[in-house]
């Protein structure tokens, strides 16, 4: 039986990319003998993957988490020392990803977004292994730079049309959307005098909550409930954003309209229950709080949760990041919107609930388009 190495450098909870690599490991479990190189940290993610058999860890968690753990490198000023734990973990983590493949011997090894490929692929050339980087989203730089990247691998899989385009032209460069099991009963709630709209995503300024509450207050319904599912993570050190959402709930007497649910394994019976998911995040922004000020923008590619909440015939309202036009395609799916403004949010949700008629999902469209049986097909091609 083949081989397949993955090295999994995440290091949070579950979120969309984690969900596509929580599919894609029992596939090629179908297939081949894997074997996962992990942070065994103890989080939901980490414990999911143990169960898929031969795990083995990453050391040096000390080393990682000061440079990945702490976002550090969000920021746009980056002290000496930064700099330095980052070369470090570079040259270690590739200089241990190259000794466990020269020892594994796998026909493939896999991993994915930048985070993965700079930590485990600038060294596999020197084998034999066939390297395939599943980018999640777009490369923050320039084409020269891509094209240098890009060489280090053989295959490229990317889960949008969008993605492809804004990478230098490569044959190596696959679109496989993102498969999902999506086949459910659907038991949507009585109509009710509440309008519950829903957000789910992790709590940080790129996934813009900020600009659904800054919306509620142009939405026309009597009795509106924003229903939030997610935790914050770690804090900017240019604007902390749990203070910053604080600040806007006070200011807008905002208490009696939100709901903090916390972070949820599974959100898809919640999404069910609402009227309309809003995914507000934003493509490109300047956020100011307490004097300081930080530059925002999406690291979006194919967006789950609007697949989710279409498979369940909740209709949303969705900001045009990468991916969003080739999973809103239908009328009834909701509204595109161009940027994670409140008065382009709140100008779509009261068309929505003006014309309710006219939004209501086909779920069957998407489920097949997003079927776990058709990504797995592309992705054995791929590693063949």
């Amino acid at each position: 039986m083949k081989k397949v190495v993955i090295f999994e450098f995440f290091t949070g909870n579950i979120a969309g990319a984690q969900k596509v690599t929580l599919n894609i490991i029992p596939m090629l479990k179908k297939k081949y003998d894997v074997v996962i190189f992990q942070r065994l940290n103890n989080t939901l993610y980490s414990d999911t993957v143990k169960e898929f058999g031969d795990t083995k860890k990453i050391p040096c968690e000390s080393l990682f988490t000061k440079v990945f753990g702490t976002g550090r490198f969000e920021g746009t000023k980056k002290t000496l020392m930064d700099k330095l734990y980052f070369i470090l973990n570079v040259l270690f983590f590739n200089v241990f990803s190259l000794f466990h493949v020269i020892k594994e011997k796998p026909d493939y090894t896999y991993t994915y977004d930048p985070r993965g490929f700079v930590l485990s692929c600038l060294l596999l050339k020197l084998t034999k292994t066939k390297v395939i980087w599943h980018l999640h989203s777009k490369l923050s730089c320039s084409d020269k730079v891509s094209k240098i990247m890009m060489s280090f691998v053989d295959e490229i899989i990317v889960p949008s049309q969008n993605i492809k385009d804004s990478l230098p032209e490569d044959d190596k460069v696959k679109v496989i959307y993102n498969g999902f099991d999506l086949k459910r009963e659907i038991a949507k709630n009585p109509v009710d005098d509440e309008l519950n709209l829903s957000f789910v995503g992790s709590l940080v300024a790129h996934k813009g909550l900020h600009n659904i509450l800054l919306a509620l207050k142009d939405i026309n319904h009597s009795n509106v409930k924003l229903h939030v599912y997610g935790s914050y993570a770690h804090s900017n050190p240019l604007l902390n954003y749990e203070d910053y959402i604080s600040s806007i709930i006070s200011e807008n007497a905002l208490q009696d309209k939100v709901i903090f649910h916390g972070w949820c394994s599974n959100v898809i019976p919640e999404i069910m229950k609402s009227d309309l998911l809003i995914f507000p995040s934003v493509i490109n922004q300047t956020l100011s709080f307490k004097g300081e000020t930080m530059n925002v923008n999406s690291s979006e590619a194919l967006p789950t949760i609007v697949i989710e909440a279409l498979s369940v015939e909740t209709p949303v309202v969705a900001v045009n990041t990468p991916g969003i036009s080739e999973i809103v395609v239908e009328k009834s799916d909701g509204i595109i919107i161009d940027e994670s403004e409140p008065v382009l949010i709140a100008n779509a949700v009261n068309e929505i609930i003006s014309n309710q008629e006219c939004y209501h999902p086909d779920s069957k469209l998407i489920i097949n388009k997003f079927s776990l049986e058709e990504m797995q097909q592309h992705i054995y091609n791929t590693f063949k």
